[in-house]
């Protein structure tokens, strides 16, 4: 294991706490599921815009009226 060091406010510092009271996990435990949920989101959100920028390198877009003349029909479908 890495060892890292964190400065937190007060007020997370508690809530965290007292998460760790309550779940009786160690309160670095927290952080590093914490931690390791943000990476992937962070990881899946940075694959979507590079894939987005590769379709768009490639041709693949929608002018903005389309788009929402496009909504505009789903909402009039769905009133």
């Amino acid at each position: 294991p890495v060892t890292i060091a964190v400065q937190l406010d007060e007020s997370l510092d508690a809530e965290l706490d007292a998460l760790a009271s309550s779940t009786k996990r160690a309160k670095s435990a927290l952080v590093a599921d914490a931690l390791r949920s943000y990476v992937a989101s962070e990881r899946q959100f940075m694959e979507a815009v590079q894939a987005g920028l590769a379709d768009l390198e490639a041709g693949w877009r929608v002018d903005h009226d389309s788009v929402v003349a496009a909504v505009r029909r789903a909402i009039r479908l769905h009133s």
